[in-house]
């Protein structure tokens, strides 16, 4: 690795890149050693090293390497582990360690001696204040100075974290009769016999409101329900209209915490005022209108679940508050001075790229590190369409028990449903649904009876593939490149309909955006101001959703 490569990957921003890849490569199928393995071909690429090291601690508390890289094994297998002297250091103090020149350290002398002179950086994984055991790494000596070490502290702290969070969650499958390395899970009495862990309490498994059976659907499920039994933070990404909502309700009630308040919040639809007040409470009198005492949403939540909808909309200023609160468990409300103390189980939703967000200084790195401990991805319904026909049905049977009707879907209806793409996902399907069965003229939906196929679906145009791209748009007095909504079907993408005139174009990103300027400035390529500008030109009233 060339000194310019090695000081470009030192850099934070490269860091994010890196530390989402891993999130994903955790939560995966594989089998832990696997995960594991990626892990440190990952960090290689982000960091410079010259080998390292995941380093677990077995039933009986001695460490045994899991995944190496430059690391040849010896013939005495797991058993010989280099900087173990250090490693037992960091076990035991459960605290970083850095060694600048490991020439000087007599705890390298007996291993290291030879590659001399090298950088070694080694942090603890843990989970719930449990040291289940190290990420290390070396490299030549590179005279880094003490802000640089703290950074890189920071940053492998943070993937060792998620690293014990997945041997963790791990070893809570081993006991549901999955094998585990090292044969935890189950120890040995003195007679040699195996003496099973006691069983867990029993909780539901079954998740009524989440509908499909589709692969991908299946996957998160599965996700689902290991995450719920831990108190780890979840972060749920996905397009807008998946279910975050639906699968956080599901962490909960899957979760120790489910008969304790499920609470949410969505961080887009109030102001930094308004979201502080919400969610830590005021004091009487605090501001204009605060004729009495109010608790938060954090309060509320105490010893259960708290949902933040739209996170990555938050001001950079109440970044800075709620990452307060989540690092300490305390809060004072709005007006007050006694600390509350508050243990809430976190989840947050987004459909924004946080990744770019940070690179681009609009969301904090470290509250972004505090609330993607666990990521979930929801599938979109376009890679779940099998799921279509059946959450048609329920979306009609919840029509039907509503207005006292009686209808039914045609055999053929619901094939016209499973060839749609609905990039609003869940949401535009209901109100397909919805709308259709509002205007149907007999007892059973037929395709005559959608309106895509009388070219009168406003909502088609945001999706279908139009014959020839949008040349221009004007909305900020320009002349642009073709906007694109955001939405994907395939490689090439979907672009708005060419008829559209700009204002139809405004009109609809603002609605796809929940009528937020920031969002809909996202969608449309452009800034806030413009879409402002753009809003007032057109004389087009906001609405309050």
């Amino acid at each position: 690795m060339t000194e310019r490569s090695a000081q470009t990957m030192h850099k934070p921003e490269f860091w994010g890149s890196g530390i989402y890849r891993i999130s994903k490569v955790l939560i995966g199928p594989a089998s832990l050693e696997a995960k594991l393995a990626h892990v440190m071909k990952a960090l290689s690429e982000v960091m410079p090293m010259r080998r390292g090291a995941i380093v677990v601690l077995n039933a009986g508390g001695e460490p045994e390497m899991i995944a190496t890289l430059g690391i040849e094994q010896s013939s005495q297998g797991a058993r010989c582990i280099p900087a173990k002297p250090a490693i037992d250091r960091i076990v035991a103090k459960g605290a970083p360690l850095v060694v600048p020149d490991t020439c000087k350290s007599d705890l390298f002398q007996a291993e290291l001696q030879a590659s001399c002179p090298t950088t070694f950086v080694g942090v603890p994984m843990k989970a719930d204040r449990e040291t289940l055991g190290t990420l290390w790494l070396d490299r030549a000596k590179d005279g880094g100075t003490r802000i640089q070490f703290e950074e890189e502290v920071r940053f492998l702290s943070m993937i060792a974290n998620l690293a014990a969070r997945a041997v963790r969650l791990h070893r809570h499958q081993s006991r549901d009769g999955q094998p585990i390395v090292g044969g935890e899970g189950a120890c040995k009495t003195s007679s040699g016999e195996r003496e099973l862990p006691e069983p867990a309490p029993q909780r539901p498994t079954k998740i009524e409101w989440i509908v499909g059976g589709s692969p991908a659907l299946k996957k998160v499920v599965e996700s689902v329900k290991v995450v719920a039994t831990t108190n780890s933070s979840v972060l749920l990404r996905g397009e807008s209209g998946t279910g975050k909502e639906f699968f956080a309700k599901a962490i909960h009630e899957l979760s120790p915490r489910r008969k304790k308040p499920f609470v949410k919040l969505n961080c887009a639809a109030l102001s930094a005022g308004v979201l502080e007040s919400e969610l830590f409470g005021h004091e009487k009198g605090a501001f204009t209108g605060a004729i009495s005492q109010r608790a938060g949403r954090f309060e509320l939540a105490h010893g259960g679940t708290l949902l933040l909808d739209e996170i990555g909309e938050i001001s950079p200023a109440f970044q800075a508050k709620l990452l307060r609160v989540l690092q300490e468990g305390e809060l004072e409300r709005v007006g007050g001075t006694k600390t509350l103390k508050v243990d809430v189980r976190l989840i947050c939703a987004t459909n924004r790229d946080l990744e770019m967000a940070v690179a681009d200084g609009e969301f904090r790195a470290d509250l972004y590190y505090r609330i993607n401990v666990v990521p979930l991805f929801l599938p979109p319904l376009r890679e779940r369409s099998g799921d279509i026909p059946r959450l048609a049905n329920v979306f009609l049977e919840r029509f039907n028990r509503e207005n006292n009707r009686d209808l039914a879907f045609a055999p053929a209806a619901l094939e016209v449903l499973s060839e749609c793409s609905f990039p609003g996902n869940v949401r535009e399907l209901e109100n397909c649904v919805r709308r259709t069965a509002t205007l149907a003229r007999s007892g059973t939906i037929v395709p005559s009876d959608f309106s895509c196929l009388k070219d009168q679906c406003r909502s088609s145009m945001l999706w279908k593939i139009a014959d020839r791209p949008l040349a221009a748009n004007t909305l900020n007095g320009s002349i642009e490149s073709p906007v694109s909504l955001g939405y994907s079907n395939g490689p090439a993408g979907l672009t708005m309909a060419p008829h559209l005139t700009d204002r139809e174009l405004l009109i609809n990103a603002m609605d796809k955006a929940g009528w937020v300027q920031a969002k809909a400035a996202r969608i449309l390529g452009l800034t806030p101001r413009q879409v402002g500008y753009a809003l007032r030109r057109h004389r087009i009233q906001l609405k309050k959703i």
